[in-house]
């Protein structure tokens, strides 16, 4: 089961239509479905949740029950159509649920009641994607007035969402876990709410555990580096005689890494009874010796080029 389609499950699992905010949430679930008009109410959705609640709502306020049709559709999907068609039927669901309607045209409603028309606005129009691809909560109202209710009641809950439009549609959608959350939590879809809480807690591990090991790969790939570098400078100094001109010390430190070409600058101090910063201050030394060396063998070469041409 789609992460959406369980969603829309616990929320009809949780008996909307039973509730005192049953009204409101047929009021959402009718009015954001394909069409609500004088003549006729019509819903078409993949989800068996959401065909069921959008029939028991009919029911409830006009007395009859609307066509239903099922069709298949892509990837093993089912479509189920509903329609209840005729001015009286029609008429009569409007005026049960005009109360709401004109309450929400003002703006005087209960937080409990804005909570329950949208859950049924969500029934209708909304969708969520897997919290493991990614966060992605979004409505399709059916027709710009509608958009602009929903904007200004999602903003009303603390929500305001981003807007596009696709397919000549407005899409009101959010890219960001945590008002995705509170919003399932708001419509009565608490468990699946912690689902994604939870996810987004494994995410987050995942990726720290990631860069720590980039991290760490990043650093040794940078030791590698400086001990073959380090080697390289002994070699070159030892290779010229110039050894004959490092103290003691420095003749020991060479002794001791070409011997363990691995070893960490606190491995070499340690071996060596010295701090990690002397270790590097006499690898330092080395290294502009091995440096002196290379332009002294860089213009030699270079004056033997002259002599021949």
């Amino acid at each position: 089961m789609s992460y959406a389609k369980q969603v829309k499950e616990e929320i009809f699992d949780q008996k909307p239509l039973r509730g005192v905010g049953r009204r409101w949430f047929s009021l959402g679930l009718l009015l954001f479905s394909k069409q609500y008009s004088p003549e006729e109410f019509f819903c078409a959705t993949e989800h068996a949740a959401v065909s069921k609640l959008y029939s028991f709502a009919v029911r409830d306020l006009a007395g009859t029950r609307p066509e239903l049709s099922i069709f298949p559709a892509a990837r093993g999907e089912t479509v189920y159509t509903l329609s209840l068609r005729g001015a009286a039927a029609c008429k009569k669901v409007t005026e049960e649920l005009s109360p709401e309607a004109e309450q929400l045209s003002e703006g005087d409603f209960s937080q409990a009641e804005l909570h329950a028309f949208l859950s049924g606005v969500f029934m209708a129009c909304g969708t969520v994607s897997e919290p493991a691809k990614g966060y992605h909560m979004e409505f399709l109202p059916p027709g710009d007035g509608l958009c602009d209710l929903l904007f200004e009641l999602l903003s009303t809950a603390g929500y305001p969402p981003k807007s596009t439009v696709r397919r000549k549609q407005t899409v009101l959608y959010y890219k960001e876990s945590e008002p995705i959350e509170d919003i399932l939590t708001m419509i009565g879809a608490v468990n699946s709410s912690l689902a994604l809480m939870e996810t987004k807690v494994y995410k987050d591990l995942r990726n720290r555990a990631n860069r720590a090991t980039n991290c760490e790969t990043a650093n040794i790939d940078k030791q590698v580096r400086a001990a073959r570098q380090q080697v390289d400078d002994i070699r070159l100094v030892l290779e010229h005689k110039a050894g004959k001109k490092l103290s003691p010390e420095l003749l020991t430190l060479c002794e001791v890494r070409l011997k363990n070409p691995e070893a960490s600058l606190s491995d070499l101090a340690e071996m060596l009874s010295i701090s990690r910063s002397g270790v590097n201050h006499r690898l330092r030394r080395i290294a502009a010796i091995a440096g002196e060396i290379r332009e002294l063998l860089g213009s030699a070469e270079a004056g033997q080029k002259g002599t021949r041409l």
